[in-house]
């Protein structure tokens, strides 16, 4: 009877052990999981911002959330720094008709150990801003080529004259609809 009081108990105490260490692992995740939706809503903020007040033509900006591709070490757990996290928006000119820009966490923010936070990056500027737009509505118009005098076109002229007629102004879009997203989701290639 000894025995078998000992034997569950030292299998106690591994079950016990084991249910710590992979919930440590799961509260690490989750803790760098927030870590990279708050550096992405910073981004997602800024961006949104921007092209409310600066762009004229936008019907509707929609987030595509927080893509992770994980790497974690059986030793260290998940890395904050290492991992590739980006962070897609469709920039919809009319109800079909959307161009995308693409936007890592590590080049539009940075992490600050001493804030122990995400704090934007000096490429979220102004000028970055419009060479994105003007990249995200060029490689919607046009398809890759590694000829840049063959430019082949991927929409409709009706498609073409709607994406050409977004344009910088003072005007902005007061009218669009926003819709955030920091929902994680893996990123499969």
């Amino acid at each position: 009877m000894k025995k078998k009081w000992i034997l569950a108990t030292i299998l106690g105490l591994i079950v016990l052990i084991v249910l710590c260490i992979g919930g440590k692992k799961y509260m690490d995740k989750k803790a760098v999981e927030k870590s990279y939706q708050d550096g992405v809503e910073l981004i997602q903020n800024y961006l949104t911002d921007y092209l409310i007040k600066n762009y004229e033509g936008i019907e509707k900006i929609e987030w595509q959330g927080v893509g992770v591709e994980w790497r974690n070490s059986d030793i260290f757990g998940s890395s904050i720094l290492g991992n590739y996290v980006n962070s897609n928006v469709h920039v919809y000119i009319s109800k079909d008709n959307y161009f995308t820009m693409r936007l890592r966490l590590n080049d539009r923010a940075e992490y600050d150990d001493n804030q122990k936070k995400y704090v934007l990056s000096e490429s979220m500027n102004p000028s970055n801003m419009d060479t994105m737009v003007k990249t995200g509505i060029h490689n919607a118009i046009y398809s890759y080529s590694d000829d840049p005098d063959n430019k082949k076109i991927n929409v409709n002229q009706k498609e073409k004259q709607e994406l050409d007629n977004i344009k910088k102004s003072s005007i902005g879009s007061p009218n669009a609809q926003v819709i955030y997203n920091l929902e994680i989701h893996e990123l499969n290639y």
